[in-house]
């Protein structure tokens, strides 16, 4: 281990830099150094991201544990609801951190994999955890993202419901296979999908791609192409004014062709008494 500093990138227990003698107690309390959590810190001038409280979990489990849940996915690059800290441990924990969820699951070799230098639980495994422990909307959502980052399948995950028989949520874990659809490209669409899906909607094709008259490709959010029909979720990155700008061009182009192009905004999908009308309106028009 060499003598931690305020550049320090990798997250480190305190205590282990006390008792070689790089550092002081003081030292460790003062400006040079951030507490990411109970005896773990790292130099002041590292931002602190996936790759940090990843490693620092790590850290604080002695090197024991295997990074789980909401956290695991997002190191796959998964654009997760929530980002609750999980951990396996191979023994039972006494005193687990407030902020972090520890279990002691059984993990095959296959389920677990390596990120930044750590063990994490295996995208399969990442997805398998998240659907049976995730309430369903939510669930499939978190599930969905994994899928889009991992080119998962639901032939990915079967195994591990057969590999694991008496794990609790299976009911649930197959339920969320049957809804997950890999092409969805953000939570919120997902939610959208299924909200509308609850409300007698039949399925749409999630990101269908059109050629424009400009030979230019689009992908559609959710669309039900016999029909000439899509939805467009307003996301952050519609927001700009060069979105802005580019979504009005784009959705001229497909007015030339036909479609008829709706645009969904989060707080329609928030707000059920929108969401009915959202729907209601589009079962009119799929007829």
């Amino acid at each position: 281990m060499e003598t931690p500093t305020r550049w320090t990138r990798v997250p480190f227990r305190g205590s282990l830099a006390v008792e070689l003698k790089l550092l002081s107690k003081d030292q460790l309390r003062g400006p040079e150094f951030v507490r990411l959590r109970r005896d773990v810190y790292v130099g002041a001038e590292t931002e602190v991201d996936t790759r940090v409280r990843i490693q620092a979990l790590h850290a604080w489990s002695r090197e024991r544990g295997v990074v789980a849940g909401p956290l695991a996915a997002l190191a796959y690059g998964a654009e997760c609801p929530w980002e609750d800290p999980e951990l396996v441990l191979r023994q039972h924990c006494r005193l687990p951190p407030s902020d972090v969820t520890v279990r002691t699951d059984r993990l095959a070799t296959d389920e677990v994999a390596e990120r930044f230098g750590c063990p994490i639980t295996s995208p399969a495994r990442t997805a398998f955890d998240l659907a049976r422990r995730t309430p369903l909307v939510e669930a499939v959502a978190a599930v969905d993202a994994l899928a889009h980052a991992c080119r998962l399948t639901d032939g990915h995950l079967r195994p591990l419901v057969e590999a694991h028989p008496r794990a609790r949520g299976l009911v649930r874990v197959r339920r969320v296979l049957e809804l997950m659809d890999p092409r969805a490209e953000s939570p919120p669409e997902t939610r959208l999908r299924l909200g509308l899906l609850d409300r007698g909607v039949p399925p749409g094709v999630p990101q269908h791609r059109v050629v424009l008259l400009t030979g230019e490709r689009k992908r559609l959010d959710l669309a039900w192409p016999t029909r000439m029909v899509a939805l467009e979720y307003d996301g952050p990155e519609h927001r700009t004014v060069a979105g802005q700008n580019r979504d009005a061009f784009h959705r001229a182009r497909l007015a030339d062709l036909g479609w008829d192009i709706t645009v969904v905004t989060s707080a329609m999908i928030g707000d059920p008494t929108a969401f009915d009308e959202l729907a209601a309106r589009l079962l009119r028009k799929l007829g």
